[in-house]
Parts: structure tokens; C-alpha cells; sequence
């Protein structure tokens, strides 16, 4: 199909090159051809006919009856350029959709063309591959057993040709939305789907045409989350979802337990994609990125455009550092261009995350582009990966986005692609794709309470209500490692870890070290030097959260033994598992290390360690020595006759 190839020179607003080894600059460059047709102008065959508009004294055609015999064919020779942005102005009023066929090639669908009413019009925008210096042939029909819209004119409007190749980067993440559906290998699905009670209502709606996702909202589409997000509407699809992730409000509460899903996280490099946003109060589009929250310090956010649909003018930038303490927030910026309107053209976006440049405290830097020009920076202190985020939003009750208005469904937020570049380090050069190979691969560890367990979700989805859903993987397990290349760029990559055993929890609460093997879902398993990365798990000192007198007390008012002394002294005898209990006086302490399938013997031991180490005397002051020591012989005799 032609529009492949267009694909394949990537269609910029503004020619992008990167010149320097930071950040992109930008080409002069001829003025770029344009040129408007009037649909009456064309060649109408069968019972396409010209029309005058009720109340405007402009001529439209309209498509009347069905199928290719009845067409509009308009003829344009550009005198320069190879790719342009094809601008149709139409009329409709319920939605339509419409076929066009460039110099007799397969003809391409464009889909719901809807202004509200036959009396107004709107306009859609898609791109287009035309030969310079020749006549080409656009033609324009409705599709089989359907009527389309009416037309008023077309135009065409040359953009420039920025290469997918940028000297000094590699590009490490390419979407062309050159296929039907989402590639699943590349983004998933949903929008923070564990909050809902409905998880269809958190998939996206969209139609991916003539190289374009179009990402949609109808007229029948329902609020994602009104417990905890009230009538607002979402169509979103991301690179990373899992279970409580991004608690906007605080206090919401998972609904909807799900599996793990990441396709793509990042830390560093430039990214790029053209767009353009949807108009109306009530209304945004979003590209943002987001921690994936391992812990919950790893939450900052990155709203690197919120395009309002009150405001075609402007392109606003926002940071939320959430429960990062050390991530950005506030500061954000917006940038104006009254010449620009970013609700019916497409745009360039551009970010850049620089390691280093920054300040002391905030030692990176983050850089935002548009159509190549640069409009803003922050200098940030974010230490981990972030993953990718695409939303349209509509407000039903009215918002910080304005107050309600109607407009005619359906509304799009369109992409035409999005890309990914990763620096290539000093030292080091390009490596063909072919030669690519793995250095290394890291191995990650994670420091953890001996009782730690899984995370545990309950099911508020109908049909499914009170049904339990456990990880696979500790708090706190990375869901990523960093991998090394032979050209020395470092992608962070996903893993899935070898689930958690209840073996494994055994060991643990013994304070012993646990390991786990992981595997790289998101590259090839052939890759050359690909390893699988293993996770280290040990347990943390034990915290007695005893003070000074407290110690003393227990230690016959022995001012020599410390907090410190006491915490060794309970790792080395392992026995934090039931010494609580103890100290509590409670009467099941056997049954509930039986419980826990530890060996009785090793509970007799541990409790003599402690003992020897630390003898406990008689006389200690409010005769807590006596009371523990009584304790200790108390269970070693039920141990005997539990045995």
C-alpha cells in the first residue's frame, strides 16, 4: 500500500535533526507548498452533484448515491516536496465515512466524518503521498451500500521529511500505526484498569486508517471509574498497567485485580511523535509519562502536553511529583503560538531526558519541543524508569478543563507516530541493527521484612465480586533491569520473575536468602548475549523498636548492651518470627510456628542461642528476666510434647 511508504519517511511539521549530543535542532528550510481545491472544481461522474450550502454562498459537492461510479476526482501538481498533509473541509450530518484512491492506487477508508449538521462544516486531516512536478489524481467516493458526506474543498499542504535514523541516537521503540489493531507487543490496552468495577470501559476506543491511530471517544461510551473518577470519560492505551497504580485521589481502591503488563519503560532519551488534539470545553488530550511504582516513591509524573480543547493556541506542560519527595513539581509551563492551531493541524512533539545538565540536587534535565523549536526545560531528580501514556478525556460534568459543551461524536485525539531514541554513550559508535549484541545483563536484589507476603487484591468486578487475586512477586521486586549493548546504549527492560513459593516465605522467615530467575518477555529469546537476570531476595535486620530503658529493663539494668547488640543478636538466632509473640505473652506461639511449617527443633534451638548469648537473670528489674526466661522453658516443654 502507497501509505506505507509514506510511513516510511517519517512526516514532521519541521525537519528535526540531532546536531549536538544533547538535544535536537533544527534545519531551515524552503517554504513549504500548499495549495487549496475547490470540490466543485473536480470531475463529478454519476449522481455526485454540486450544491449550495443553506445559509452560505459557497458550493459544496455531495455524495448522493453509493459506490465508486458515483466520484469526485480532483487533479493537483505540486512543485515541490513528497509527502503532504491532506486537508478535507465536509459537511455531515450523522456520522459518514469516505473513500479516496490516489493515482489509481487501493482505495483508503476515512472513517465517522461528523460536523453536527448539514449547515456546518468540520475538518479532517490525514496524510498523503504525492509525486512532484506531475498531475496526481485524488478521487473521492462513499463506500458500498453507504452515503457520504458532502465536500467543500480539499487541501493539500506540504511537510517535510525528518529521517527515522538520527546521527548520534538509536532508536529503540517505533510505532508507525501502520496495522488494524494496537500491537500488543508494544502498548497494552487499558488505562490504569485495577480501579474499575467495568474493565471494558478502561479499553480504548479507536480506528487505526490510512496510518493513523485515531483514538476516540463516542457518544456511548461510559465513564472508566465513577466511584472514583466521576463522569469523566477516557479512551487511553499505555506501555505499562498494573494493580494500584497512579492513586490520583489517595484513597481509591483496587477493583479490578490484574496481571502485570509491561511493554515498554524508560529512563533517558529522546521521544518524538506527531499529533493533533480534539476542540472542545471539557475536553484534553494527553501525552504523559509516569513511574510504575515498584515502590511507592517511584511516582512521579510528566504531562509533557495536556492540550486543552478550550485552547487551540496552547500546548501546556505539567510535572506531579505524587509520593516521590524528590520529584518535580509544579513549574509547568505553557507555550502559546496564536499562528498554530494544535486542535486541527498536526505538531511535532518532542522530549528530550538528558542525563546530567541539571543542578546538584536535581542533577537531570528535561527538554520539550515543539515542531523543533525548544519551549521549555526543568531541571528533575527522577532515579528510575517511566512508561508511556496516551489519553482523551471528556469531562462529562464539567472540570478544570471547562465547563460541559456538546460537540458532534466522535471525538479523536490522532497519532501518527510515536519513536524513541536512546543516546549512543562518548566512546562508543553506531552498530548496525544485524551486529547488535547484549553485554550485560543486570541482576537485581531486593532487602525485605522475613514476614513480607505477596500483595492480595479482592474483586469488586459483577461476576467475579470476592474473588482473591495474589502476585507473583514480592513488594518492592523491580519490575525492570537495566541491559547493556554493544554500542552502549542501556534500555530498561521488563521482567517476569519466577513466581514466589510458599517454600520460598519459609526460608525467608528463617532469614534465609531466597533467588529467582527472570526472563525478558520483550526481547527476542535468540538475542545475541541474552541471559536471564536473577533476583537476590535477603531479609532486613530485625527492628526490636525497644529504646534504652526499655533494654536495660529487660537486660538486669545492663547499660553495656545496646539497640544495636540486641538487633544482632535476634538476626543471628533467627527469631523474629515468634519472638514477638512472645513478648506478648500469648499462649499459641508452637502452634503457630507449626503452622508455619518451621521445624520445632529449630525453634528449640533458636531460642537456646538466644539464651547462651545473652543469658537473662534472675532479679532484673520488674522481673521481666524471670517472665521471658519462664517463657522460653514454658514452650520448649510444649515443643516435647507437641513432638
Amino acid at each position: 500500500m502507497f501509505l506505507q511508504s509514506v510511513k516510511n519517511v517519517l512526516r514532521v511539521s519541521t525537519l528535526v535533526l540531532f546536531v549536538s549530543a544533547v538535544a535536537p535542532s533544527v534545519n531551515a528550510h524552503a517554504a513549504a507548498w500548499s495549495q487549496q481545491i475547490e470540490a466543485e472544481s473536480g470531475v463529478k461522474t454519476g449522481t455526485v452533484k454540486e450544491e449550495t450550502v443553506i445559509g452560505n454562498s459557497g458550493k459544496t459537492v455531495s455524495f448522493i448515491d453509493q459506490g465508486e461510479a458515483n466520484s469526485l476526482t480532483i487533479k493537483v501538481t505540486p512543485v515541490q516536496g513528497s509527502t503532504f498533509d491532506m486537508n478535507i473541509r465536509y459537511r455531515s450530518g450523522e456520522q459518514r465515512n469516505l473513500m479516496y484512491s490516489v493515482n489509481n492506487k487501493a482505495p483508503q477508508k476515512i472513517s465517522s466524518l461528523n460536523s453536527g449538521s448539514w449547515s456546518s462544516f468540520d475538518n479532517e486531516t490525514l496524510p498523503i503521498e504525492l509525486t512532484p512536478g506531475q498531475e496526481n489524481t485524488v478521487k473521492f467516493f462513499a463506500p458500498a451500500g453507504e452515503n457520504g458526506p458532502g465536500l467543500d474543498y480539499v487541501t493539500f499542504q506540504e511537510t517535510t521529511v525528518s529521517p527515522i535514523d538520527k546521527s548520534g541516537y538509536r532508536l529503540i521503540f517505533q510505532e508507525e500505526f501502520g496495522d488494524k489493531q494496537l500491537n500488543q507487543g508494544k502498548w497494552v490496552n487499558k488505562y490504569l484498569s485495577s480501579w474499575t468495577k467495568t474493565p471494558q470501559y478502561a479499553q480504548p476506543t479507536y480506528v487505526m486508517e490510512n496510518g493513523l491511530m485515531k483514538l476516540q471517544i463516542k457518544q456511548d461510551t461510559q465513564p472508566w471509574a465513577p466511584e472514583f473518577d466521576g463522569q469523566t470519560v477516557v479512551s487511553g492505551f499505555t506501555t505499562g498497567n498494573r494493580n494500584a497504580l497512579h492513586n490520583w485521589n489517595g484513597n481509591n481502591t483496587v477493583r479490578n485485580p490484574v496481571e502485570t503488563e509491561l511493554t515498554h519503560i524508560n529512563q533517558y532519551g529522546y521521544y518524538e511523535i506527531r499529533a493533533m488534539g480534539q476542540p472542545g470545553s471539557s475536553r484534553h488530550v494527553a501525552w504523559w509519562l509516569l513511574g510504575f511504582e515498584d515502590i511507592p516513591n517511584e511516582s512521579a509524573e510528566i504531562d509533557i502536553f495536556e492540550i486543552l480543547g478550550n485552547n487551540s493556541h496552547s500546548v501546556p506542560v505539567a510535572f506531579h511529583r505524587w509520593n516521590d519527595p524528590t520529584g518535580p513539581e509544579g513549574g509547568g509551563f505553557a507555550y502559546t503560538n496564536n499562528n498554530m492551531d494544535f486542535h486541527k493541524e498536526f505538531h511535532t512533539y518532542g522530549f528530550n531526558w538528558v542525563q546530567g545538565g541539571g543542578s546538584a540536587s536535581q542533577p537531570d534535565k528535561m527538554e520539550f519541543y515543539v515542531d523543533g523549536v525548544k519551549t521549555g526545560e526543568k531541571n528533575v531528580k527522577i532515579d528510575y524508569p517511566l512508561i508511556q501514556l496516551f489519553s482523551l478525556y471528556e469531562k462529562r460534568a464539567g472540570g478544570w478543563t471547562g465547563p460541559w459543551v456538546s460537540k458532534p461524536y466522535p471525538n479523536t485525539f490522532r497519532l501518527d507516530y510515536v519513536r524513541v531514541y536512546k543516546k549512543i554513550p562518548a566512546g562508543y559508535a553506531t552498530v548496525p541493527q544485524a551486529q547488535l549484541a547484549i553485554t550485560n545483563v543486570a541482576n537485581a536484589s531486593l532487602s525485605i521484612s522475613p514476614n513480607a507476603k505477596p500483595k492480595t487484591y479482592v474483586s469488586a468486578v459483577p461476576g467475579q465480586e470476592g474473588q482473591t487475586f495474589t502476585e507473583s512477586t514480592l513488594p518492592g521486586t523491580k519490575s525492570y533491569t537495566n541491559v547493556t549493548y554493544n554500542d552502549g546504549v542501556v534500555t530498561q527492560e521488563f521482567v517476569k520473575w519466577d513466581p514466589i513459593t510458599a517454600q520460598d516465605l519459609e526460608k525467608l522467615q528463617r532469614g534465609e536468602t531466597v533467588t529467582k530467575q527472570g526472563t525478558l518477555p520483550n526481547i527476542a529469546a535468540n538475542f545475541p548475549g541474552l541471559v536471564r537476570p536473577v533476583l537476590t531476595i535477603n531479609t532486613t535486620p530485625w527492628d526490636t523498636n525497644l529504646n534504652s530503658n526499655n533494654l536495660n529493663l529487660l537486660f538486669d539494668q545492663d547499660g553495656v548492651s545496646t539497640s544495636s547488640s540486641w538487633t544482632s543478636i535476634m538476626n543471628r538466632c533467627q527469631l523474629e518470627p515468634i519472638f514477638p509473640i512472645i513478648l506478648d505473652n500469648q499462649e499459641m506461639c508452637p502452634r503457630f510456628l507449626l503452622q508455619q511449617t518451621m521445624e520445632m527443633d529449630k525453634v528449640s534451638e533458636r531460642l537456646r542461642c538466644l539464651h547462651g548469648i545473652m543469658p537473662l537473670r534472675a532479679g532484673s528489674s520488674r522481673g521481666q528476666s524471670i517472665r521471658f526466661l519462664g517463657r522460653v522453658q514454658e514452650i520448649e516443654k510444649r515443643e516435647r510434647r507437641l513432638q
